[in-house]
């Protein structure tokens, strides 16, 4: 009795204090690994027969400027299972502690597309994760509106130019709705910095003939505008002046103005009704003529 006392002593002191729990609470391991190292591998004791979820966090980062994204997992080297990707939260499995397991998590590397200038941004393809960040190795564009409205609808801002990683400005002309990068490689993390300028609308109007410099404009920009005269019959029209914020000679036809807010210039007009007048005397005067005329005939007749 005594001796096989002394060999129970001598198995617990000889194997290792973690193999003494497993076997004393009859505990199963689970260990949980990453393709290609892309976290560091651990192990759980849990007790045998009972219900473990383990939590994965579906993003993580490594170094700063790159993460990982899980993408499969697979269960004691079996058929690898895809996982709806998701740019945050956590990714829960359920395993049974029947028996020792072993779980392989899968992950991409993803790079950051930051992009300055702009919130309403559009990437194709889209991003796997549904945000800026990209498997590494895509290529990817960004689409982003032309002009950006504002609270005020008279004022705008015009895209004009963006860069790529602190590089020189590319022009864009602005001529359609919305502009579409080239490709972008998704080898490393990428800084768009786009460049709008602030657009103001000049309404010029005028209640005769025509007028010219209705539009957008870049703050700061001189526009010039004018009035035209309309087709005059019997009553002349006469340019009398501008009204609003002119820096020109507001009593000329064409003139400028600062486009540095919205502008509404109203184009004057005086009416001229000599003509009507000359038409009416000489409408008097020819029916004054033909009644002394017809009263001559009258009186020749008797």
């Amino acid at each position: 009795m005594a001796l096989l006392l002394v060999q129970v002593l001598l198995f617990f002191i000889t194997v290792p204090s973690s193999q003494a729990v497993d076997l004393q609470n009859n505990q199963v391991t689970i260990s949980v690994s990453y393709e290609n190292h892309a976290s560091d591998a651990y192990t759980i004791h849990v007790a045998s027969h009972q219900k473990y979820t383990i939590s994965q966090k579906y993003s993580w980062t490594v170094d700063g400027i790159s993460r990982y994204n899980l993408q499969e997992y697979s269960i004691d080297n079996g058929p690898v299972v895809p996982v709806n990707r998701s740019s945050d939260g956590n990714f829960t499995l359920d395993m049974v502690a029947d028996h020792n397991h072993s779980i392989l998590f899968i992950a991409k590397p993803q790079f950051e597309m930051l992009l300055q200038g702009t919130t309403n941004t559009t990437f194709f393809p889209a991003s796997p994760t549904n945000d800026n960040w990209f498997d590494t190795g895509s290529d990817e564009q960004f689409i982003v509106p032309d002009t950006i409205s504002s609270d005020n609808k008279y004022t705008r801002q015009q895209i004009v130019g963006w860069s790529l990683d602190n590089s020189d400005i590319n022009v864009i002309s602005g001529e359609s709705d919305t502009f579409k990068s080239p490709v972008i490689h998704m080898s490393g993390p990428h800084k768009v910095d786009l460049k709008y300028k602030t657009q103001y609308y000049v309404n010029v109007i005028t209640n005769f003939g025509r007028v010219l410099g209705t539009g957008w404009y870049n703050s700061g920009t001189i526009v010039d505008i004018t009035a035209l005269p309309g087709n005059d019959i019997l009553v002349n029209h006469i340019f009398s002046g501008w009204q609003g914020p002119i820096i020109g000679n507001v009593n000329q036809e064409s003139t400028e103005i600062l486009a540095d807010s919205p502008k509404i210039l109203v184009a004057n007009w005086s009416a001229d009704y000599t003509n009507i007048s000359m038409v009416t005397i000489i409408i008097i005067a020819a029916v004054v003529v033909l009644t002394i005329y017809q009263k001559r005939k009258n009186i020749l007749k008797k």
